[in-house]
């Protein structure tokens, strides 16, 4: 009597094991079950890419990362089918994961990820955080858990923190899926996530990742601010808000709203930016909303890059910036070299043979304004240039708050930090408006 044939299920699974092709899978009922193959899929597009990554740094633990097969090339077709799945519309995906009519098709990039099928060790880290928030978790839904692992799967590799990660927060919070601990009602201080992190270093395997304690505490941190960012919980728009509420601000609302309009630069690192995760928001973007709030014909455009010299700036935002016709430009932005120093000449000159007014702060606590004699020869430069000098150390180092400042990184800031820096920027700002009135009147 002849062998039953094989489900088309299993059929395809052993198709899609040997390399042949992207077989069509057997997907479940609309429901939990739709939510969780939505969520692995992304964490299989994930792991492919870091097992490339693992086979090319060559610390491979061949357990967890195989070495062979799936090949190189199936691998990055799965990484290209996830970027095209998380192009998809979170509504659509949504409906179809509730059952609904919607136009997502998921023959084109969701099944491919399903069927894939790699080999997915306990000890890999996007499993050991599954387990460790199963047990402190244990009704809750299996995709809710793996959306909120497959973020530190994601984040333990710190070069797609800018783009795939923030990709899977928006594909995520469209679905309704958590995105942070905060949901779950876990404590969110660093001293509780280097307490988990010093508990999971030990049980994952070798990987392309760091996994010290230190670095799952990080990646906790993240993971907190940028999902409290991303729901809006405690962004530039609420900061703004308490910022306009406190006392000692709101003296200068009637002149943020007697500003005439005008546009305003900002060319700075990644101090400036709203994007980093060690505070909900940066100075810059927080004085932006602000001035949203109460007076939107004061324009605001960030020229903004990581670790921005001005050498750097000056070739890739200056030209730009000028051509903008800013009122007044804050130059927020690194010296090191003798070249760096020029360019800031260079480019506070051309902003002022514009008509431009141009500041910058002479010490923002910045590791490069810590070398005192960089320091000073960089002030020497920005005041021969004709730069206005915004005293704000004074201020930062009275702060209570100053021994907090610095976050885990040891680099950026945090949000006491960027709280300050923003009434010092609202305040700057609105002195170079008043000078420029006075001498216009004389």
């Amino acid at each position: 009597m002849p062998s039953p044939a094989p489900s088309p299920t299993i059929l395809a699974l052993v198709l899609v094991s040997a390399g042949i092709g992207h077989a069509q899978v057997q997907l479940p009922v609309a429901g939990e079950a739709r939510f969780e193959q939505l969520v692995e899929a992304n964490i299989n597009g994930v792991h492919a890419y870091q097992i490339l990554l693992a086979r090319k740094q060559g610390n491979i633990n061949a357990s967890c990362w195989p070495l062979q097969s799936p090949d190189d090339a199936a691998l990055q077709t799965l990484v290209e089918h996830q970027t095209g799945f998380l192009k998809q519309s979170s509504a659509d995906v949504k409906a179809w994961a509730l059952g609904r009519a919607t136009s997502f098709d998921p023959s084109i990039d969701l099944q491919p990820l399903v069927a894939a099928k790699l080999p997915m060790n306990p000890a890999l880290p996007v499993n050991v955080i599954t387990d460790y928030l199963h047990k402190q978790l244990p009704s809750t839904p299996r995709s809710h858990i793996r959306s909120v692992a497959n973020l530190y799967q994601t984040v333990l590799e710190v070069e797609r923190d800018g783009d795939r990660l923030q990709d899977l927060f928006s594909f995520y919070i469209g679905l309704g899926l958590p995105v942070y601990m905060g949901q779950f009602g876990l404590a969110g201080t660093d001293e509780n996530f280097l307490k988990v992190g010093k508990e999971l270093e030990e049980r994952a395997c070798v990987s392309p990742v760091g996994l010290s304690a230190g670095e799952w505490q990080i990646a906790a941190r993240k993971i907190w601010n940028w999902g409290e960012k991303n729901l809006h919980i405690r962004d530039a728009g609420v900061l703004a808000n308490e910022l306009l509420a406190e006392k000692d601000v709101q003296p200068f609302v009637a002149q943020m709203k007697s500003l005439a309009p005008q546009r305003i630069a900002v060319i700075g690192h990644s101090y400036t930016m709203d994007l980093h995760w060690s505070s909900p928001s940066a100075f810059v973007p927080i004085v932006t909303e602000m001035f949203a709030r109460e007076n939107s014909g004061v324009e605001f455009r960030q020229f903004q890059a990581g670790g921005l010299t001005s050498s750097r700036a000056y070739k890739w935002f200056y030209r730009d910036a000028l051509a903008w016709k800013p009122a007044v430009v804050l130059l927020v932005v690194i010296n090191r070299t003798d070249e760096d120093r020029a360019d800031l000449k260079l480019m506070a000159q051309g902003f002022k043979a514009a008509g431009a007014r141009v500041l910058m702060f002479d010490n923002i606590l910045n590791n490069d304004d810590s070398d005192e004699e960089k320091l000073r020869a960089n002030l020497s430069t920005a005041r021969d240039a004709g730069i206005e000098i915004v005293n704000a150390s004074n201020v930062l180092n009275a702060s209570p708050d100053r021994d907090h400042f610095r976050c885990l990184d040891h680099i950026h800031m945090t949000e006491p930090y960027h709280r300050i820096m923003a009434k010092e920027w609202l305040k700057a700002l609105l002195a170079a408006n008043q000078k420029s009135a006075f001498n216009r009147r004389h």
